[in-house]
């Protein structure tokens, strides 16, 4: 589906000409070696992840696993969102449920997806950031069991939280040096999320890039 090239580029966001079912999808998905999303038809290649983006997401799972109640169940980077009114199939950074966990289970081969999320997270970077805050957004926002939606930048102390009021509206606010974020009924210092990420290195990787 995929050819050496594309995967050599880094995992940038690549859509395939082949217009697939969900269910030929969700078949293939079970067995790929390189993890790729369901948009409308379409297949998304996924991009490859950095030294922060990975540090951040360890960060966040241990400080929301030792502030949640026994009711949330925390799911990383392998699990698959489904989002009906899109028609799309997505890998959130982070996605976290209350109680149970409701799966969509559309052939005997594929693969599971949830379909109820409470919140989800997703690190930005620069290749991913317009994506994230833009399209992406828009799909998530639709879903009914959501009630927060966080954008955290892998390239700065950035974070962006949309969360659902009594009126079903979504309100955004967003945190920055020295903050203390809210994520659900968690208070959670910035410095911690970011905690041993180091903006510097890869600041200077995309210097050398640049130079050669």
């Amino acid at each position: 589906m995929f050819t050496e090239e594309d995967i050599e580029n880094g995992f940038q966001r690549f859509i395939t000409t082949d217009i697939l079912s969900e269910e030929q999808y969700l078949e293939r998905e079970l067995l790929a070696e390189i993890k790729s999303e369901y948009h409308a038809g379409k297949i998304t290649l996924l991009f490859n992840f950095s030294m922060n983006h990975s540090i951040i997401v360890t960060n966040l799972a241990k400080l929301l696993g030792n502030s949640l109640d026994e009711d949330y169940q925390i799911c990383l980077l392998n699990l698959l969102v489904y989002l009906p009114k899109s028609q799309r199939y997505v890998y959130p950074d982070v996605s976290v449920t209350r109680d149970k966990a409701k799966i969509s289970r559309k052939t005997k081969k594929g693969l599971d997806a949830l379909l109820n999320p409470k919140i989800i997270i997703e690190i930005s970077t620069k290749d991913t950031a317009e994506y994230d805050m833009g399209e992406k957004m828009i799909c998530y926002l639709k879903l009914k069991s959501l009630q927060q939606y966080v954008i955290v930048s892998s390239e700065r102390k950035s974070i962006i939280i949309y969360t659902k009021d009594k009126n079903g509206d979504f309100k955004v606010k967003t945190y920055s040096e020295n903050d203390e974020v809210l994520i659900e009924e968690c208070k959670i210092p910035i410095d911690k999320i970011y905690r041993k990420v180091g903006f510097e290195v890869e600041s200077e990787q995309d210097e050398n890039q640049e130079k050669e």
